[in-house]
């Protein structure tokens, strides 16, 4: 497996098996390691037709999901944000198909990382998302819409009613490292003053300030639909 589909595999391995969708599934790969662990595995996708998973259905993550009602305990959704028109109306589809207590789990591009910041002030835009190309494009250049940052993300989770419990940084890198103390010495005077304010202003910063989002050129995050009762 790849390495984003091993970090995923490793949150879900010890979880109760349970109905688990993959959103946008590519291969299967990760979808058949998950079943062969228990869990009843749903697959979409709108290119990829993998002929190892049966329980599959071609569809566009842009679109309504052709899922029911808290149908699932688990929604994986692998490097596919920055492909996607319309985040917001994402979100609202998995908490929908999402039962109460249900884990979503998204892996996506950081472009919040050390690096990406000081080139993004030098630039105006992101090192791996240009608005434009100097080389031959790839095959999924002309495909990508829009790339959102954390910052995004997290508003969109805590406004679906989702909880935040882990982020996990992959693909780090040595520079970002060697920077990481010198920018986490600007969120202090926040860290330390803003204390018993705005909690969701608080949780904010304390992961904007953290390691895993200031090193990780990709990152997973997992968080749990609550109850809005």
């Amino acid at each position: 497996m790849k390495k984003i589909h091993q970090a995923i595999y490793e949150l879900l391995k010890n979880k109760k098996s349970g109905y688990l969708l993959e959103a946008a599934c590519g291969n299967g790969e990760l979808s058949k390691a998950l079943e062969d662990i228990g869990h009843q595995v749903f697959c979409l996708d709108k290119y990829a037709d993998p002929q190892n998973i049966m329980r599959f259905l071609k569809a566009d993550l842009n679109e309504f999901l052709p899922y029911k009602n808290e149908q699932f305990d688990f929604v994986v959704c692998v490097e596919s944000l920055q492909y996607l028109e319309n985040h917001e109306k994402l979100f609202r589809e998995f908490r929908r198909i999402l039962k109460t207590g249900g884990s979503l789990i998204i892996s996506f591009p950081n472009i919040l990382t050390v690096s990406s910041r000081l080139y993004f002030l030098r630039r105006g835009y992101f090192q791996h998302f240009k608005p434009f190309r100097t080389k031959q494009l790839k095959e999924w250049d002309s495909f990508i819409y829009n790339v959102p940052s954390f910052v995004e993300v997290f508003e969109m989770m805590k406004k679906n009613g989702f909880e935040l419990r882990d982020v996990v940084s992959l693909d780090i890198k040595l520079k970002n490292l060697l920077l990481y103390p010198f920018i986490k010495i600007l969120y202090l005077p926040g860290l330390i003053f803003g204390k018993n304010k705005d909690t969701r202003k608080q949780e904010l910063i304390k992961r904007l300030a953290s390691r895993e989002l200031l090193t990780g050129n990709r990152i997973i995050i997992n968080c749990v639909k609550a109850d809005k009762s």
